[in-house]
């Protein structure tokens, strides 16, 4: 009898781990850091309910660090056997763990620590990385491939990020289908998710389960841009490098077509990381839709664009003066170059704050959603006096609609765990499920171990 532990992103949104175990062989899908408040990433501290050095293999779902960011660490206490992933995800792990292991380095150097955020101690550096890449091996969408004795797995495109992919794992004459994040249906870079087949078991994420996406995200997007512009001042966008970065230069660049005062807005994507992932969509043509001609430094077709990369043209930002729209990572100010332009601008009634993508509870970008008056960086504590602004329309995972659709491409009657999401959208996906489809569902719990 197989058995699934479910060991992170179990009640939260985040530390995607699934420990699979089978005929003696014990497996994780996902292997990711839990990032947030304090509570939550303390987590990462945890000990796993088994010895790295016994974990025979790790099946990864798509590159985000909190599918991935565990991975050095599981390496560095004593993993040594094959990862598995998509070879899309391979590029891109590489960028997202050098990342990481520079990113915890530094913060670590600094002492970067202020009251609103959680900044992780070094789990690992760059050597960890290093070891930790020799041990991936890439598969291809639609390739069964051996994961352990009596366990194959199939990966199919989740539309999430590049290269993501959910995970079929057939064992026992059962088929087990770990949906990594879930995208969307319809979005003008990636391709429709597969349709999930057959299956006995689904573990699945449910960040947005209990809600809908804005119908139209450009018109948001345009009305956003033209009141910050109107407003006068600096526009901060903290986005996530990978995928949504790419997502709004798509969008930026469509409502620059439509409005001549976006057309002339100055956009600047400071983020050294996003200009690495946006070199890895042409280096995989196929793995996304065609994207619209731009110059050499603007790939997605943005006017007015500008690349900041070194340390001294992100500090160049500082100076510029009148309404301007500056990019950057993290998506949830839990750290990166963005966080200095928060502080530059938070504190300036003429300014634009806008978010762009879901906010882990706890973070400072979830705190400034939620009204905070007064944020604390580096050393300063600031008065909140720019707009703040939410859109909703630029996730990347699937919605409400987007998981009716999808479940329905499922040509069984399977028992569903909902997991990497808050309590309450995981409910509702387990409550959907049942309701609408007939299912066995429950959200997953951490810690809990289950037969299969």
């Amino acid at each position: 009898m197989a058995e699934l532990t479910f060991v992170g992103a179990a009640g939260t949104v985040t530390g995607s781990k699934h420990l699979l175990t089978v005929g003696g062989k014990r497996i994780f899908v996902d292997c990711g850091l839990f990032q947030g408040t304090k509570q939550i990433t303390a987590l990462n501290d945890a000990p796993l309910p088994v010895e790295p050095d016994d974990v025979d293999a790790v099946v990864i779902t798509h590159g985000h660090l909190d599918h991935i960011g565990y991975l050095p660490r599981l390496v560095r206490d004593g993993f040594s056997g094959p990862i598995f992933c998509t070879p899309p995800t391979q590029a891109l792990m590489q960028i997202v763990l050098d990342d990481a292991a520079h990113l915890q380095r530094e913060m670590h150097e600094r002492g970067l620590e202020h009251e609103h955020a959680s900044s992780p101690p070094a789990y690992y550096d760059e050597h960890d990385v290093i070891r930790t890449m020799r041990l991936v091996r890439p598969v291809a969408l639609a390739t069964a491939f051996d994961v352990a004795e009596n366990v194959r797995a199939t990966y199919h495109n989740a539309a999430h990020v590049i290269g993501s992919a959910f995970a079929a794992l057939e064992f026992e004459g059962k088929r087990v289908v770990f949906s990594g994040d879930l995208g969307r249906y319809n979005r003008p870079l990636l391709y429709d998710p597969d349709p999930m087949g057959n299956a006995d078991v689904l573990v699945c994420e449910s960040t947005y389960a209990n809600r809908a996406h804005p119908s139209d995200p450009l018109n948001e997007l345009q009305t956003t841009l033209l009141d910050a512009i109107e407003r006068g001042g600096a526009i901060v966008m903290p986005a996530f490098a990978v995928e949504r970065t790419q997502d709004l230069l798509l969008a930026i660049a469509a409502v620059q077509k439509r409005e001549p005062r976006i057309a002339s807005l100055p956009v600047y994507l400071d983020s050294p990381m996003a200009e690495k992932v946006d070199a890895l969509f042409l280096g995989f043509p196929d793995a996304h839709k065609p994207i619209p001609d731009g110059s050499v430094k603007s790939p997605f077709g943005v006017q007015n664009f500008t690349l900041a990369v070194s340390t001294d043209e992100s500090k160049a930002l500082n100076n510029l003066q009148g309404s301007h729209l500056v990019i950057s990572a993290s998506g949830m100010l839990s750290g990166g170059r963005v966080l200095h332009h928060l502080h530059n601008h938070v504190a300036q009634a003429n300014a634009t704050i806008v978010f762009v993508g879901y906010q882990s509870r706890g973070t400072l970008g979830y705190l400034l959603t939620n009204g905070m008056k007064t944020v604390r960086l580096y050393g300063d504590a600031l008065p909140v006096k720019a707009a703040i602004v939410e859109l909703g329309g630029f996730s990347g995972h699937a919605d409400q609609s987007d998981f009716t659709r999808w479940f329905q491409s499922c040509s069984g009657k399977p028992r569903l765990y909902a997991v990497h999401g808050e309590p309450k959208s995981a409910a509702a996906l387990a409550s959907f499920a049942k309701m609408d489809f007939g299912w066995d569902a429950q959200p997953g719990q951490r810690g809990v171990t289950v037969s299969i």
